[in-house]
């Protein structure tokens, strides 16, 4: 009861909608905003034992701590096969004949998923070791507990109400997650990122492209993600699955199962600016694996959009994705906008739009030009978000032999009515006129 009336109160407070409000002291500049999804009114949906309340009757996830406290009363994930996966039949046979196909199959990083799990329970130094499953997501946590209002969180309550409906005992006045609640956190802020790009791209207009790919947005299997506290341990699972290493994490697509796998560490982030890291790398495979991953989007168009839903976080930690290499020291600015107003003044921006528009490896794009990508994606959703989810299914419909610059052309002459020459006129001016000097 006390569970209900809490949530009541939410709703009555108009703490539900605060989606995609700034959250904690800013030192670099104020974001620009972007409310792709409606306003988020959250139901319950889970129904607790009256007599234990921790006990959830109606599970739609498996948990390996939730099972270990006897709050699901699955014992293995294995228990939980029917719900986890599914079948998806074709409406028409496809030409090899095949009329239905299995997904949610349990497996991480194109391997069986069961010595892939014990393997990270039982890495050195893992402290708060938690793997989450539900019909979408695979997530793997080992993260401590954190205090909630170390920062200033205006979307602290809305979290808070998500969690409550898996731990009653936690309300709006509860100041420490723990490491378990930690882990649930962040499978419920990536199903936000999910949210937020569906809407985007209007994804309901866009199934009948998807009636023989995958049921997890086009992909065949589910997305992936681990959050590992130390570095150490991270470059260790990259190293055995992947056969080499990143220093900050991967974006991956694992090409057997066509799933993504986002890769990440927490040393040395607070929750803040983890939540920036998963929010780009999270953001990146999404519109990436979008509609499946077929052929590499252009660079731009995917770094640009998973800075973008960064920096709609916060703007004073920043992430970057490199590809393939040793990540070079050179300047984090936090104050963005003033570093590119004086590139565009000087004229001395490192290479044309023409130019970028063609690149389709992380490794084209080096750090000081991820300014400028991500002002580009930012003037063009600005200009209209219906014409921006236009865009990135334009190009998402790719024609065979057709190039990438070729690509980007037709999509924003279609989209938005632009040539690319015009496109980067009008974009500087924007700059010039909207950025601050200082």
């Amino acid at each position: 009861m006390q569970r209900m009336i809490f949530l009541a109160i939410l709703a009555m407070t108009g703490w539900l909608g605060a989606q995609n409000v700034q959250r904690g002291s800013i030192k670099g500049e104020a974001p620009d905003f972007y409310e792709f999804a409606p306003p988020l009114v959250y139901k319950p949906r889970y129904k607790h034992d009256e007599r234990r309340e921790k006990i959830i009757l109606n599970p739609d996830f498996f948990c390996t701590q939730c099972s270990k406290e006897g709050r699901i009363k699955y014992k293995s994930r294995d228990e939980m096969k029917d719900i986890l996966e599914m079948t998806k039949k074709f409406p028409i046979p496809m030409d090899n004949g095949q009329k239905e196909r299995h997904h949610g199959r349990f497996r991480l990083m194109d391997r069986p998923a069961g010595p892939i799990i014990k393997g990270l329970f039982a890495q050195k130094k893992a402290k708060h070791p938690v793997f989450i499953e539900d019909k979408t997501i695979r997530i793997f946590c080992d993260l401590p507990g954190f205090s909630t209002k170390k920062f200033t969180y205006p979307r602290r309550v809305i979290e808070l109400e998500q969690l409550a409906d898996i731990f009653p005992k936690i309300s709006k006045k509860t100041v420490v997650l723990n490491w378990h609640h930690h882990a649930h956190l962040y499978l419920i802020r990536a199903h936000r990122v999910l949210r937020d790009f569906k809407s985007l791209v209007k994804i309901e207009k866009y199934k009948k492209t998807m009636t023989f790919k995958g049921p997890y947005m086009g992909m065949y299997e589910k997305w992936e993600i681990f959050i590992f506290q130390r570095q150490a341990n991270m470059l260790g699972f990259i190293k055995g699955t992947l056969g080499s290493a990143d220093e900050d994490g991967r974006c991956w697509h694992n090409l057997t199962d066509a799933s993504m796998s986002a890769i990440l560490h927490a040393q040395k982030r607070n929750d803040l600016q983890l939540n920036n890291t998963f929010t780009h790398r999270f953001a990146y495979n999404v519109i990436t694996g979008y509609r499946k991953y077929e052929y590499d989007l252009p660079t731009w168009v995917a770094l640009g959009y998973a800075h973008l839903m960064e920096r709609r976080e916060r703007t004073d930690f920043n992430t970057y994705l490199l590809g393939e290499q040793r990540t070079p020291k050179f300047p984090r600015h936090k104050k963005w906008k003033v570093k590119i107003r004086k590139m565009v003044m000087t004229k001395k921006i490192p290479r044309s739009f023409a130019e970028i528009a063609a690149f389709e490896k992380l490794s084209d794009i080096p750090p000081i030009e991820h300014y400028l990508i991500w002002s580009q994606m930012s003037f063009l959703m600005q200009r209209s978000q219906d014409k921006m989810g236009l865009f990135i299914n334009f190009l998402k419909d790719k024609k065979t032999g057709e190039s990438t610059r070729n690509l980007v052309i037709r999509a924003l002459r279609i989209a938005y009515g632009l040539s690319i020459p015009v496109m980067e006129e009008q974009w500087k001016q924007w700059v010039v006129d909207t950025y601050p000097a200082v």
